[in-house]
């Protein structure tokens, strides 16, 4: 793991050394996906994922999902159906939290405040817009490592991923998934 000390750069670079490092760097986490309607109750879906830029693997609920940097796998163990599909950017953003913060700041600028030994960074675009209120990513200040993302929607649901057991490497996986013997369904 290679640690960013915390006391290297501004607090106006947090965000644009996280999604450096993020680049260079895998991130591996399990996680718990949090989803809160209006006056609903949370729903709770748990998962592992790993990351490195906008390429991702993640397992949750009898599925997982991978994505290559140019083909979307997602495979059903329900079904033992593999789909292959070309993504749009949208469709990314909506599936990676990380990647639709650092959509965000490419239009709105973020807020970096200090929150003990985090970093949180606020980010509050156009509601009508974007039909988000506000999103905040909390990262460690040790090492940048996110801890979770929370995005409050305009129809004031709120969906929070909070990872557990994250850990950046070296190692460069696949990002895809290959199922012998599972139908596959070729949308590209």
């Amino acid at each position: 793991m290679m640690a960013v000390p915390a006391l290297c750069f501004a607090q106006s670079d947090v965000l644009q050394t996280f999604f450096s490092n993020i680049e260079k760097q895998t991130l591996e986490s399990d996680f718990t996906f949090t989803i809160t309607e209006q006056g609903g109750q949370p729903t709770n879906i748990a998962g592992k994922i790993t990351m490195r830029g906008e390429r991702f693997t993640a397992n949750l609920m009898n599925t997982e999902v991978a994505f290559d940097g140019k083909t979307l796998y997602t495979y059903s163990e329900d079904n033992d159906e593999l789909t292959l599909s070309t993504p749009t950017m949208e469709e990314l953003r909506e599936s990676n939290p990380l990647l639709f913060a650092k959509a965000l700041t490419e239009t709105y600028k973020p807020t970096v405040t200090q929150q003990g030994s985090n970093w949180l960074v606020s980010i509050k675009p156009d509601a009508q817009q974007t039909g988000v209120r506000e999103f905040t990513l909390i990262l460690r200040k040790s090492d940048l490592i996110p801890l979770s993302a929370t995005m409050r929607e305009t129809n004031f649901n709120t969906t929070t991923l909070t990872l557990r057991n994250q850990h950046l490497s070296t190692t460069l996986p696949d990002f895809m998934i290959n199922k012998p013997g599972a139908f596959i369904n070729d949308l590209r």
